[in-house]
């Protein structure tokens, strides 16, 4: 039946934790800070997202008995602990200093496959006599359970991406949205691409009872009521919902086909969720703004954002996030693209948070013999790259959270980056990405991606002139995928000298070479004069990757918290 007030079994246990959530949280929601939009700005600073999701179903509950209960962040009880699966992924996040977890929410397929639907894997009631979903009846254990996801994650300071619609994972012919699955007489999609794309040229259908899209309205309202009080989230409208060119999707009958739907209907969708997102928040009696994300990859969607530098164009859209190195596509661009050269190669003024929060993941206990996995050290070159290009969030995606292994290598390693980032602390707010190739402070550095023995030199930087700069570079090759990663060389060329020319200033510089790896200087500091004039240092001994760091402690006063 439908309910209009929350009945959960649960309901002391969110309670608990959305009192000690709100001792601990900002006073506002997760916003994009007021001196450098390029940041967020969370329990009174400027904050670098940094994290590791072990696939996007914390809040569901996978079959006994199976690797998934292990392996994936989920709703099962562990005996040992008593806790909750999600809790110990949050638990660990939090302990390696990480703070970011994406979660999906309306899913375009049954993650249960074959055996059936998972326990309230679907935000609606599912009928087994007919295999069918009533996109009318709400399963409020479904909500319940990723309220806890979201409640226990606040007590952590952990941030939530919360993606609310995915086609692109697993049969779409199982999807509540697909033809004949609903008990509701709604005609359906015919496949996966539509999920995402708006019906016509205006937003009518959304509000339209007789039109399946209206449930999608529905549900995001829906979402809003259950979350609006928390402020360590953020919406993301959809996963990938125009990264390929060439879409296999089902029709009816279950064959396959080709569906390119054009990426004018997709931004069409994105604006029509971004009005009933605003819309529904505004009804709440202390309503909170959340941010807004879109995870575009075409030109064609992105060239707005790129002409327009202030947020004139989808205002509301304050995030804009990407995946992997590079895509195969022609006119797509990946996370890194996006962020290095279309959209912030000189647009210093663009008023976005950029985003990676997807990429080739590490590996697993899964077999996938034709998948191409990357190493710890590969996600640790694609993190600190972005970050340090003035990224404002890195997510790691995976399908293992082990407690040894690769795994555990990985979380460790990122949890290095987000040190390092959170080190620089006041500066950070003042930083801008070195737009220059390559930078004028390190003029000798080889060009981005220039060759270099077998490998190739990738470098991002970032610095508050006068003051504080950082640099992060590494020797890689690309993946021959079509979604393509970083490849650690056997062996490198490395750097033996770096010429440095920081800006003239009251104060010297201080500068420390790092290693990535660890998190751990390399030798001891030494000083760069202020004078303005360009000199040579060695470059010690490294293997793969190396950061530096320069600061004369020079704090440029600010106040302001969000952005308006």
């Amino acid at each position: 039946m439908i309910t209009s007030q929350k009945t959960r079994p649960y309901i002391a246990l969110a309670a608990c934790l959305g009192m000690l959530s709100n001792s601990i949280a900002s006073a506002a929601p997760l916003c994009i800070d007021a001196v450098n939009p390029q940041y967020f700005h969370y329990n009174g600073k400027t904050t670098p997202l940094v994290g590791y999701t072990p696939e996007y179903i914390c809040h569901l509950e996978q079959r006994a008995g199976t690797p998934e209960v292990t392996q994936l962040c989920n709703y099962n009880l562990d005996a040992g602990t008593g806790k909750r699966n999600f809790q110990r992924v949050i638990d660990d996040l939090a302990l390696k200093h990480l703070n970011v977890l994406r979660v999906w929410v309306g899913l375009g397929h049954s993650p249960g496959g074959a055996a059936g639907p998972l326990p309230h894997e679907q935000p609606f009631a599912y009928n087994a006599a007919l295999g069918k979903w009533d996109l009318y009846t709400w399963n409020q254990t479904f909500f319940d359970r990723l309220e806890e996801v979201v409640a226990y994650a606040q007590t952590k300071n952990v941030v939530v991406e919360l993606t609310l619609f995915d086609a692109l994972s697993g049969d779409f012919r199982t999807s509540p949205w697909y033809l004949g699955k609903n008990t509701n007489g709604y005609v359906g999609l015919s496949d996966e691409w539509t999920l995402t794309a708006a019906p016509g040229t205006t937003c009518k259908p959304f509000s339209s009872p007789t039109n399946i899209y209206s449930r999608q309205q529905a549900l995001v309202e829906k979402l809003v009521v259950e979350l609006n009080n928390y402020e360590n989230i953020y919406w993301e409208l959809a996963n990938e919902p125009e990264l390929s060119i060439v879409h296999a999707g089902y029709n009816s009958s279950g064959a396959v086909v080709d569906d390119t739907v054009s990426v004018p209907r997709i931004v069409k969708w994105h604006e029509c969720m971004t009005d009933i997102l605003r819309n529904a928040e505004g009804t709440m009696a202390a309503p909170k703004r959340h941010l807004i994300a879109a995870n575009y990859h075409t030109q064609t969607a992105l060239a707005p954002f790129r002409t327009i530098v202030s947020p004139a164009y989808a205002p509301e859209v304050r995030i804009l996030n990407g995946h992997y190195i590079k895509v195969r596509d022609a006119g797509r661009l990946s996370a890194t693209e996006k962020q290095r050269t279309y959209l912030n190669g000189g647009l210093q003024g663009i008023n976005r948070v950029h985003g990676f929060n997807e990429g080739r993941p590490t590996p697993s206990y899964r077999t996938t013999p034709t998948f191409d996995y990357i190493t710890p050290d590969e996600a640790r070159a694609e993190a600190w790259e972005f970050m340090l290009g003035e990224g404002g969030l890195y997510n790691h995606y995976t399908t293992d959270w082990s407690g040894t292994g690769e795994p555990l290598q990985t979380r460790v390693q990122l949890g290095k980056l987000a040190d390092f980032l959170a080190a620089l602390g006041p500066y950070l707010r003042h930083m801008a990405r070195a737009i220059n190739n390559p930078p004028t402070w390190a003029p000798n550095l080889p060009a981005f991606g220039t060759a270099r023995g077998s490998s190739n030199v990738y470098w991002s930087a970032m610095q508050q002139n006068g003051s504080t700069y950082v640099l992060y570079l590494h020797h890689s090759t690309l993946s021959s995928d079509g979604f393509k990663a970083y490849v650690k060389p056997a062996s490198i060329t490395a750097l033996n000298t770096i010429d440095l020319q920081p800006a003239a200033a009251a104060t010297n510089y201080t500068a420390e070479w790092i290693n990535p790896a660890t998190g751990n200087r390399i030798g001891s500091a030494f000083t760069v004069l202020a004078d303005g004039v360009r000199r040579t240092y060695p470059v010690p001994a490294y293997t793969y990757d190396i950061a530096l760091k320069l600061s004369n402690g020079i704090v440029i006063p600010s106040t302001g918290t969000c952005a308006l």
